[in-house]
Order: C-alpha cells, then structure tokens, then sequence
C-alpha cells in the first residue's frame, strides 16, 4: 500500500485535460455521439469514453512514486536476470492513494468532483475525514499557519464551513461502498472507529492497536509504532 503525501490538488489540475476539451463543444470524451462534421478540424476522429483515463491515472502514479531504494534497484537491476524488478511488474502488486487535502478548492463544485474521480478511477475508495466542531478548526488553522496579515474571523469560519460543505456533498455524491464519511474528533478517540474504515476498504485481520498523531506538535512526526497483528491480508 503507498499512500502519497500532499500534492497542491494535481489532479484537479489534471481535470483540466478533460474540461479543456469540452469546453470546445465536443462531447465524444463521455459520449458515443460521433464528433459534428465542423469540429474534424479540431478532433478528426471520436475520442473514446475514458480515453483520458489512463493518463489521469498515470499522473497519480508520478506524484505517488515508489520509495527511493525501489527505484534505484530497478535502475541498477539486469532485465535479463530471472529476479530483476521491473517497474510494472511491481506496480501492479501496489495499492496507490494520495493524500488530496485541498480538492475542496479547486474552481469545481462537489458533484462535479465527484463525478471526475468516478470517471477516470471507477475502482477506487475514498476517505473523506472532516471536523464536527468548526470552532477548534479554526483555532488549529491559526495556531499553525501564522500569516503575515491574519484573515478576519469571519472569512476564515466562512472558508471552513465552505470547505468541509464540499466534502460532506462529494461523500454525499458517491455511493456508500465507494466513500466512507469520518470525523477527526470520533476516530482520533476511538481506534476501533478506524479499524471499522480498514476493514470497509477490503483489508483482513489487520487492525490498529493505536492511532498515530502525523503532524505531531505542529509538523513532526510520531515516532511510535502500530502493531497490526498477525496475518494481515490487503484486498
């Protein structure tokens, strides 16, 4: 399983292939209307649905690599050795995520978003993890994020309430075994509350025995270790 670390909403950006393309008029992307005689010019030949998919997906795979000692045996590796690692042939033993912290501020609504991720990956889960109490939200946003001209209250509660709105909807907007909707203050309280998030995505026998704290104190690491027992079987 890697699960890759904050990425400045890449694959928002990378939406933008798509609207980029529909923006002209041209609806072959998510139709099997042929493309009208005028836009041949533009397109030639009918773009096939999810023709873009597999290019989204690879950007996925570029912001989410696999670790540096992996890498580098691959490079050194003889191809023609029997053991060699081949880069896909270790990717497809691989469970990809990523860590997508800002997809509530993209120049996108939540169904909209929704809609992309359904699209371009049909097979994936998502985790969507919010707060109940907005008021420690934005005591924790300004605790950490000193700015040299500090937003009003009011902008900031607003922005908040926006944000977590936004991934209430796109939860709301996926089905139930394709989004599972937590909060922080539940969760971080209550290990089997996340252990029932494990097994919903597929995992066997694995369960947490504590709750890591990543950005410990501000941005350090917690550098206790979890024990997932014995026979802990991925999807």
């Amino acid at each position: 399983v890697r699960v890759g670390g904050e990425n400045n909403n890449e694959l928002y950006i990378a939406s933008k292939l798509e609207t980029n393309l529909e923006m002209r008029g041209f609806a072959g992307l998510r139709s099997k209307v042929p493309a009208r005689p005028h836009f041949e010019a533009w397109f030639r030949h009918e773009i096939p649905e999810q023709a873009m998919a597999c290019t989204i997906q690879k950007v996925l795979q570029t912001i989410n690599p696999p670790p540096e000692e992996i890498q580098q045996q691959i490079i050194n590796s003889d191809s023609s050795e029997r053991n060699a690692i081949a880069l896909d042939r270790y990717e497809t033993s691989q469970i990809l995520g990523a860590k997508m912290i800002r997809v509530q501020k993209g120049n996108w609504t939540a169904l909209q978003a929704s809609k992309f991720f359904n699209y371009n990956f049909p097979c994936a889960k998502y985790i969507i993890n919010t707060r109940l109490n907005t008021d420690n939200q934005v005591a924790s946003q300004k605790n950490t994020f000193k700015r040299k001209v500090p937003l009003e209250l009011e902008k900031l509660q607003d922005g908040i309430k926006r944000q977590n709105d936004f991934l209430t909807k796109f939860a709301q907007h996926m089905s139930e075994d394709k989004a599972r909707l937590i909060y922080m203050e539940e969760w971080t309280n209550n290990v089997t509350q996340l252990n029932e998030v494990v097994e919903w995505l597929g995992f066997r026998n694995c369960q947490y025995d504590k709750v890591l704290h990543n950005n410990k104190d501000g941005f350090h690491h917690d550098d206790s270790s979890i024990d997932f027992g014995g026979g802990c079987l991925a999807p």
